[in-house]
């Protein structure tokens, strides 16, 4: 395990925060080492042969949460609420779809973001951009803006109080499919909170044991980056957000890199294209990845590339292009002979106006705006996603 951190940390590793205070860090990083893992190393092994089937085509997963965690919402009443949804999507996709699915939140540990700009300027002042309640407060203070090592220490408790209510006191016993705990997962970002979190079972295996299936970003998928390097050889299951821009070559290096040995669940693609871009971008990248042998896992994140700003100004999706990318999603990953295997939705219990229904809804986008990034589905707004995985491609969408 230590020639797996002396690789990573000889990569370079992109957003990550700059803390205010070293000595600070460096008492958090020890807490992290000695704390309990969160996740054990037979629940990967579950969560791996699981995500198998999903890969033979024998299950479809949900993926769905909030797009920042607020470390606050780690009661009984907040976790419940949120698997709540996640479990009505879950019994939605499978009436739709008539397979069993694995439900997977973002949830106990997405409290950090990757940010386009290091700062924001709000009103005259100039301030530290927000990253999540993993590194910095969201009030627009100087003080609260500065990046806060003891912020991974709340992170870790928050995530073991969230796991906890989720019910994962036991371990699993069985491939989880229904009626069992929803798997954790988030985007893998600050490596101060990764890293000390590693940990090795007797055989030797080195494993995330922050969450049970992590993931990384278009922003952090760089080859010979830190967070490829690390994922590479975790034994978790992991996945890898993937734009319209990735070419074929960068694809079928990302794969290798993360799949070399080919296993079937090993790796997920989650495709992130736009509407208006997801036929023409996604049937070649899926086609190579099948023709190299990786047993891919595709998910269709259909939020991220649909982003507007609403009239008000605030950040907003519109329901019926995120519908539409869905629907040329699966078309263009089963038409390349791919498994187009679910959903990677942003969703909140909340009955909240960040996502816009109609173009009336354009105007309403601010009324009921509580999330901490990015907008997110409500629970309508979500079962709306998941019945578009039973519609056809209409003609406008075959010739994107």
């Amino acid at each position: 395990m230590e020639d797996l951190l002396k690789r990573v940390l000889s990569c370079e590793a992109f957003q990550q925060p700059q803390w205010s205070e070293p000595s600070q860090l460096h008492d958090a990083q020890a807490y992290l080492r000695d704390s309990a893992s969160l996740i054990r190393v037979e629940d990967i092994l579950v969560l791996r042969a699981t995500l198998a089937r999903v890969a033979a085509g024998e299950a479809m997963v949900i993926q769905s949460g909030d797009c920042a965690e607020d470390m606050d919402e780690s009661t009984p009443d907040h976790v419940v609420r949120k698997a709540a949804v996640l479990d009505i999507l879950a019994g939605t996709f499978r009436l739709v779809t008539q397979q069993p699915v694995v439900r997977v939140g973002r949830i106990a540990g997405q409290f950090a973001k990757p940010r386009s700009n290091n700062n924001e300027r709000i009103g005259d002042v100039e301030l530290p951009v927000y990253r999540g309640d993993m590194v910095n407060g969201r009030e627009a203070v100087c003080g609260h803006r500065q990046h806060d090592a003891q912020r991974l220490v709340r992170g870790y408790s928050a995530a073991r109080d969230i796991m906890q209510h989720l019910g994962w006191k036991a371990s699993a016993s069985q491939e989880q499919l229904s009626g069992s705990p929803a798997w954790t997962s988030h985007e893998m970002l600050v490596l101060d909170y990764e890293l000390p979190q590693l940990r090795q079972d007797e055989q030797g295996r080195v494993f995330l044991g922050s969450t049970h299936w992590p993931w990384i970003g278009e922003r952090t998928r760089q080859l010979t980056g830190a967070h490829v390097t690390l994922l590479s050889e975790v034994l978790n299951p992991v996945a890898c957000k993937v734009g319209p821009d990735i070419t074929r070559d960068q694809l079928l290096s990302l794969c290798e890199r993360l799949d070399s040995k080919r296993e079937p669940g090993r790796l997920t693609l989650i495709a992130r294209m736009g509407a208006q871009k997801v036929a023409d971008r996604l049937p070649p990248l899926v086609e190579a990845v099948r023709q190299a042998g990786h047993k891919i896992i595709w998910l269709s994140d259909p939020m991220h590339g649909n982003t507007i700003v609403a009239p008000c100004g605030n950040k907003t999706r519109m329901v019926q292009a995120i519908t539409e990318e869905i629907t040329a999603f699966k078309h263009a990953v089963t038409s390349a002979g791919g498994v187009a295997a679910g959903l990677h939705l942003e969703t909140t219990p909340d009955d909240v106006s960040e996502c816009a229904s109609d173009t009336a809804g354009l105007h309403q986008v601010a009324s009921r705006y509580k999330s901490l990034c990015d907008p997110r589905l409500n629970p309508w707004q979500a079962i709306t996603a998941v019945m578009a995985w039973k519609n056809q491609p209409t003609s406008t969408l075959a010739s994107f």
